[in-house]
């Protein structure tokens, strides 16, 4: 599973430039265009939230749980319909912006939670974070599923009966170097950053430095049967194309001129000249804007699922 450091390393140094470019509580997982590309970015997350909420059964007054609250846009919406969110992170800095915005989020891993803590919610989601649950050495270790199942298991005992959770995340896609089977050790070696240039195994490799510490699941299917004993399905949808044209309208925000994000990017500039390899690999994954060629060359996927618990009998045979 991704540490706390791998975290830090992804997203805190850049927590400024992210909130500057797309505001205080930056969303930084795919907008709901639903087919409509004319949408502002900002319109697109707005019905996101919506969407989320309408698809879980939201009403006034319910407690929502958002594992990976990152900058904490859900908890904002969840606010303003008049519930209370919990937010779980990771990242001290995130932590810190969503307090200094009244939002109530705990720096905790998911799986350091305690019985009974924090309470139960008619809602649990995660949008973003699933991804960051197994590592590639659990995965060639073989316990992929054992901590999928240890999410659902998770999830399953947070929520009231007949609580909703609603997960988006990447996936594997369509188009991948080694087919539709899942990846060996040697697959994983192939994608180096000494591949050619633009090559899948490349980009691939670049967007892994990344995210260290992170293997993304292998389809809706995969995801599906591991909730399967907890979790009976509701809906689910693909988000690819909604990921790639997110993707380009962040690219904008990040470049468009702002005068305040002067220093912030002196400081980024510094740090990636002072900095070791796999600093600068993950700014040039970020400046090349391979994280949305992986979708765009449907080498990841997305999907956007609400499930909805079973009852313990049920969940447990």
């Amino acid at each position: 599973m991704v540490t706390q450091k791998d975290i830090i390393f992804t997203y805190d140094d850049l927590d400024q430039l992210w909130r500057l470019s797309l505001g205080e509580y930056a969303d930084i997982s795919a907008a709901y265009y639903n087919g409509d590309f004319s949408k502002s970015l900002e319109q697109a997350q707005r019905d996101k939230h919506e969407w989320i909420l309408k698809g879980t059964g939201f009403k006034s007054g319910y407690r929502v749980l958002d594992i990976g609250c990152g900058w904490g846009p859900m908890l904002k919406a969840i606010k303003d319909r008049d519930g209370v969110g919990v937010g779980l992170s990771l990242s001290p800095k995130q932590v810190e912006a969503c307090r200094q915005n009244g939002l109530n989020v705990i720096l905790r891993d998911w799986k350091e939670l305690q019985p009974g803590e924090p309470g139960k919610f008619e809602v649990v989601i995660s949008i973003g974070s699933f991804e960051h649950f197994c590592s590639v050495e659990e995965y060639f270790e073989g316990k992929r599923d054992e901590i999928y199942d240890c999410f659902f298991r998770t999830c399953h005992d947070l929520l009231v009966d007949d609580g909703r959770l609603y997960l988006q995340t990447m996936t594997w896609g369509k188009n991948l170097p080694w087919g539709d089977r899942e990846p060996t050790i040697e697959d994983f070696k192939r994608c180096s950053l000494r591949a050619s240039y633009k090559s899948d195994e490349r980009i691939l490799a670049s967007v892994r430095m990344f995210f260290p510490g992170s293997l993304i699941p292998r389809d809706r299917n995969h995801i599906e049967s591991n909730a399967e004993p907890y979790f009976d399905l509701l809906a689910a949808s693909d988000g690819r194309l909604d990921y790639i044209k997110t993707l380009t309208e962040w690219e904008k925000a990040w470049y468009a001129p702002q005068r305040k994000k002067i220093l912030p990017r002196i400081k980024l500039r510094l740090r990636h000249l002072l900095s070791g390899k796999a600093y600068r690999a993950k700014m040039r994954c970020l400046k090349e804007n391979d994280i949305r060629e992986v979708f765009i060359r449907d080498l990841f996927g997305h999907q956007r699922i609400f499930f909805q618990k079973k009852t313990a009998a049920r969940a447990h045979g």
